[in-house]
Formats: C-alpha cells, structure tokens, sequence
C-alpha cells in the first residue's frame, strides 16, 4: 500500500530523509511541467524546480497541513515562478518555446501514441501542441498561472485560489480570461492559415 502524502511528511519531520526523497519523486515532473508551462523554458524550470524542493526541504517543518501538502507545494511553485517572471520583465529577457521538454535526469517527456495514428496525424497533433504552448506563453502571466494550475495540473478553482492567493472569483475571471483569449488566438492563427 502507498505511503500518504502526510504520512512521508510525518515520516521525514522525524528525521527520515528517504520519506523526502518519495516526496520529490512524486511530484518532480508536475512542478516541472507547472514550471516550463509558465515560464516556457527547460534550464529555468530545472532551475527553479530545485529551487521549489530546496524550499520545500527547509519549510517543510512548518507544514501545518490546514491545505493539502499538493496546495502548498505549488503556493511555492507560483510564488518563484511570479518571482522568476517580475525578474524576466526587469531584465526584458527574451524566452524560447522551441525547445523540447526535457527533465533534470534528461528524460524527454514522450507522448503516449496510438498505434492506428499515421505519421501526419502524429505531426499535426505536434503541431497543435506547440501552438496551444504559444499561445499560452501570450497570455498574461495571471491568466496563464490560473489555466496551468487548472488545465495541466488539474487544481480545482477553490485550489487554485489558495495557491495563488487571490478570491475564488477572481481565479474563475482569470481562467474564462485564458479561454477566451487561447480560443481567439487559435481562430486567428487557423485563419491566417487558410487565407
């Protein structure tokens, strides 16, 4: 039977390292992805997702455990990530989405493919992929941490508040925000397309 969250949290606040080990094995590759997706490039989201477990590994004693450990874990997660962006917007760097995603063992993450899929339906599924990516990495940083959390983590908007630290309406106009905006950009690039 799998060891809980709180119980490895127990477990490591009595001084078992390895119950803190679980713990980053079991959430390395969603704060990375969490990372990437909000940040859009590999060397800062490794970056900042060592930074997230550093954390965590100092704080960890603190945990009170009123939000589920996963709630507290990506307060963290957004909170360097919104750090990482104010100093992305002060030093105006310029960030790649060309990039594969690629984990700190240097896994890349692969997609789950059916086999009855052809070679073109494969690449336009890529295709759309990294359109969707682009157009996220448009949206304003709010909107585009509220439809992370939501759509690629699966944070329920009550979730999502609390990580981000804002009201439970002001997450829901965030997301309907995000939607709105992903469905416009994905018509104008379809039009462009076609025309």
């Amino acid at each position: 039977m799998a060891v809980s969250d709180k119980e490895l949290i127990e477990m490591f606040k009595k001084g078992e390292e390895k119950a803190f080990e679980e713990i980053v094995r079991r959430y390395q590759k969603k704060v990375y992805n969490t990372i990437y997706r909000i940040l859009g490039n590999p060397e800062d989201a490794n970056d900042l997702a060592q930074e997230v477990f550093i954390r965590v590994y100092r704080k960890l004693h603190l945990f009170q455990g009123k939000a589920s450990f996963s709630t507290w874990l990506f307060t963290i997660t957004s909170n360097l990530c919104r750090d990482e962006l104010r100093k992305r917007q002060r030093r105006l760097k310029i960030r790649s989405l060309s990039e594969p995603i690629r984990y700190k063992d240097g896994e890349i993450e692969q997609e789950i493919l059916d086999e009855s899929m052809t070679p073109e339906r494969i690449s336009i599924n890529r295709e759309l992929r990294d359109e969707i990516q682009a157009v996220i990495d448009k949206l304003p940083d709010e909107q585009k941490e509220a439809i992370v959390l939501r759509e690629f983590q699966g944070f329920s908007y009550e979730e999502i508040a609390e990580i981000v630290g804002v009201a439970l309406g002001t997450v829901k106009s965030r997301i309907s925000r995000a939607r709105r905006n992903i469905r416009e950009e994905l018509s104008n690039l379809r039009s462009s397309v076609s025309s």
